[in-house]
């Protein structure tokens, strides 16, 4: 890597681009994705609250003068019913090439351990405020032809980069993406532990073509881009400079603390960094999950709008989202702002204003599907989310976008038809709308959980890759599918699951799945079995990374 070579100042004490309203006790917008044009617009994507059980939701707010005015929010991505990522969509990252805009994403379907065991998802769309379609691991959304012709719908994701640690662990995901010379170089948040118990955590890097259109299908690992510096060390988000020929990559270290700082990285190849910056001046304390505003490839370019942004606040959960801009020029060494004072500024609420609507909802409790036997009828409600995150009974709620071949839908009043699953279109009538999911079973079916059983298994990753090196500690799960319709993703013996046949010599895998080496290099196999049901994984063992 060259010398170090650029410095980031702040203008001025920014401004808050969100703050919760009068009478909010919480309210967020954190990790915010910027992306600016060459006339000074811009689009910012926000993490925000979900609702009724659902972590987190994505919005979206544009500006036409450079960041002194901004449009209402909408929620534009939220989890899809009884999925990998139906607990949340977390931490946006947005890119625009070949026609789309690709929303990077972080979910786990662990609900129970709090956003533990997390995965990498990726969805795209035509347009900055969707519709969007998610990779679902052979293709972007779902198609189906029907006799009243094509239907299209989301889909159910399936993870890009996806945890095979143990799942107790953060995991992965915090995406940020940058688009050079043609390659799509992928970032994103590694946490995990090794097998002797110690915990680590990284910015790893990957890399795909970004011609290709499937390039979730063939993304190439290229190691560790940095090693964070602790729990405190937020995710990084990069952008490239074309003035100054550099990678640079946004965090914020000792995060959520009153010594928090903006930690600025550069790197000459986007594989490799190096801090350089730590910003304090202007900067609000107690700050986290920042954001570096680029173009459509995310690079920064001589006369662009330059923004950054920051969540802050000294309260749990009620924060303010903090944008500023900033200059950057070269510089010859390392800069520090950490020894001068941070701005000591209270979240500053918003006044009230009459809400509007952001969120349809069907009114079933999380993972939001239907279950229905042929010859079934059940009438659908639906609420209505507003921009104060309260809700209530939708009305004039119209279904549409199904298969008429499953379901017919008069309003909201659905009857099932035939056995088979269909999404559907909710619309509100005023632009929101929802997609839901509804299956069909035979007529008697048991959908209790009394007396379940194991129907088949299957596997999200069939190939574990360890090296000895890193000593990672890795957890082989299954996917279960029972005869109630439910399915569910583990490693554990309680949930009935048994290893066996792999090389002794090699490996070891114990009751729950946890894949220690051995101190050899090789290549062996493992099955699982969950009653009389088998999966088999493939163990590859090197050296390196």
């Amino acid at each position: 890597m060259k010398n170090l070579g650029i410095k980031i100042d702040l203008k001025d004490e920014g401004y808050d681009v969100y703050a919760p309203m009068e009478g909010q006790t919480w309210g967020y917008r954190y990790g915010p994705s910027i992306m600016v044009y060459d006339d000074r617009r811009a689009d910012a994507w926000f993490a925000s609250p979900g609702a009724l059980g659902e972590a987190d939701w994505f919005t979206y707010r544009h500006t036409e003068d450079g960041g002194k005015t901004w449009s209402d929010e909408k929620v534009v991505l939220t989890p899809t019913a009884d999925s990998m990522d139906l607990f949340s969509v977390c931490d946006p990252a947005v890119i625009r090439f070949g026609g789309y805009y690709y929303i990077g994403y972080t979910s786990t379907i662990f609900v129970e351990g709090g956003g533990v065991c997390n995965n990498g998802f990726i969805a795209r769309g035509k347009n900055p405020d969707g519709p969007f379609e998610k990779w679902t691991g052979d293709g972007w959304g779902e198609q189906r032809m029907t006799e009243d012709g094509e239907l299209r719908w989301m889909g159910k994701p399936a993870p890009v980069i996806y945890f095979d640690g143990d799942r107790a662990a953060w995991g992965e995901g915090e995406f940020s993406f940058v688009v050079s010379n043609g390659v799509l170089y992928i970032y994103y948040t590694k946490t995990s532990k090794r097998q002797n118990g110690e915990r680590y955590s990284y910015t790893m890097v990957a890399t795909a073509d970004a011609s290709d259109p499937d390039w979730p299908a063939h993304i190439r690992q290229r190691g560790v881009a940095a090693v964070r510096s602790g729990g405190g060390n937020d995710s990084f988000d990069v952008v490239f400079s074309d003035e100054l020929g550099k990678f640079i990559a946004i965090s914020t270290d000792r995060r959520f603390t009153k010594d928090s700082v903006l930690a600025i990285y550069e790197s000459d190849n986007g594989l490799r960094f190096r801090r350089c910056n730590e910003l304090r001046v202007n900067v609000g304390w107690m700050c986290h999950n920042s954001g570096i505003a680029g173009d459509e490839l995310h690079h920064v370019k001589k006369g662009d709008l330059k923004l950054l942004g920051y969540a802050y606040g000294d309260k749990w959960g009620f924060w303010g989202t903090r944008f500023h801009e900033y200059t950057l020029s070269k510089y010859n060494g390392f800069y520090s702002e950490a020894d001068k004072p941070a701005v000591e500024r209270a979240v500053v609420p918003k006044p009230k204003r009459e809400p509007f609507s952001i969120n349809l909802m069907p009114s079933v409790t999380p993972p939001r599907f239907y279950r229905m036997r042929e010859g079934e009828e059940l009438d659908l409600d639906f609420i209505r989310l507003d921009s104060a995150y309260s809700h209530y009974k939708a009305e004039n709620v119209t279904i549409g976008n199904y298969d008429r071949s499953v379901i017919e839908a008069e309003g909201t009043h659905i009857k099932a038809k035939k056995v088979g699953y269909t999404y559907a279109d909710a619309d509100a009538g005023d632009g929101i709308t929802a997609e839901i999911l509804i299956y069909v079973y035979p007529a008697g079916f048991d959908f209790s959980e009394d007396g379940k059983y194991p129907v088949s298994v299957g596997a999200v990753q069939e190939t574990y890759r360890l090296n000895l090196k890193e000593n990672e500690l890795k957890q082989i799960r299954v996917l279960i599918q029972y005869s109630n319709g439910s399915w569910k993703e583990t490693g554990d013996a309680a949930d009935g699951v048994v290893y066996f046949g792999y090389n002794e010599d090699l490996i070891s895998v114990d009751r729950n799945g946890m894949i220690r080496t051995k101190g050899a290099v090789g290549e062996t196999r493992v099955t699982a079995s969950v009653g009389s049901f088998e999966v088999t994984y493939r163990i590859k063992i090197n050296k390196q990374l």
